[in-house]
């Protein structure tokens, strides 16, 4: 499943970038009434296509909050698979009700259950699993395929969308790989620190997001610039605190919670 999420992100990558979180939902919950669609015409062609999209796409929402994913088997062999397609669309409507608490109008519940993102997206491909087990298709199989088909046929369709697990900050940064984390636009030259802040609204997603996803950090690459950090700094961000790390000629400030 790590294989298939890298070659996900390396197609994104290559078409322009994710959509913002609520566009990839939009999407999401697209493709899943295009399985229903499916269902309801017999058609199995159109269900081989739908099912696959929608395990891309809800692989790109992990993507975008860091989450590594397992891959999912089928326990339910005998289930008819309207019943599983049930299951999907209530999975679907909780990947939903978290996205619209994280990105939407909806508030954050205070008793937001870290780690319930990572499962309910599980629950979607699950879903599709078993689906598709019914009618012969092999998902994982069948998405390296899928995968360079859509790098081509839809290479210029989007336009670029900059995404903050897509920031040349983050993908240069050394320790990625052992944590969860987002990055930040560059500084732009003689930017303060408390401007930058104002100018980069993902900071501000990633301290609504971080407690509950569990992200690790937000980094920022400041390349020339050269910030100092005051306690002024420190109180524009509260409840987290900021670190310069330095490896070779490159400065990073990364911005975390408490353990």
């Amino acid at each position: 499943m790590r294989e298939i999420q890298r070659q996900v992100d390396q197609m994104i990558i290559h078409l322009g970038g994710y959509w913002r979180p609520l566009s990839g939902l939009a999407r999401l919950l697209e493709e899943v009434g295009e399985v229903g669609a499916a269902l309801h015409d017999h058609d199995e062609t159109a269900l081989v296509e739908e099912l696959l999209d929608v395990f891309v796409i809800s692989t790109c929402l992990a993507n975008q909050y860091a989450i590594t994913l397992q891959p999912q088997t089928s326990e339910a062999n005998e289930v008819p698979i309207h019943v599983t397609y049930f299951a999907l669309v209530r999975e679907a409507g909780e990947v939903a009700r978290i996205l619209n608490a994280y990105e939407g109008d909806k508030k954050l519940k205070a008793s937001a259950t870290p780690g319930s993102l990572k499962r309910h997206i599980e629950g979607v491909q699950r879903a599709v699993v078993a689906m598709a087990e019914r009618i012969g298709l092999d998902v994982y199989a069948s998405i390296g395929a899928l995968v360079e088909e859509k790098s081509s046929r839809d290479f210029g369709r989007f336009d670029h969308t900059p995404d903050p697990i897509t920031e040349p900050s983050v993908r240069s940064y050394p320790r990625q790989e052992t944590g969860r984390y987002w990055g930040g636009i560059g500084p732009k030259p003689s930017e303060t620190f408390d401007r930058y802040i104002e100018r980069d609204h993902n900071v501000a997603r990633f301290c609504k997001i971080a407690p509950v996803e569990g992200l690790d950090g937000f980094v920022i690459r400041l390349g020339d610039q050269r910030w100092t950090l005051t306690e002024r700094s420190v109180e524009l961000i509260p409840g987290f605190y900021i670190e310069e790390e330095i490896y070779g000629n490159d400065k990073y400030i990364v911005i975390r919670q408490p353990n």
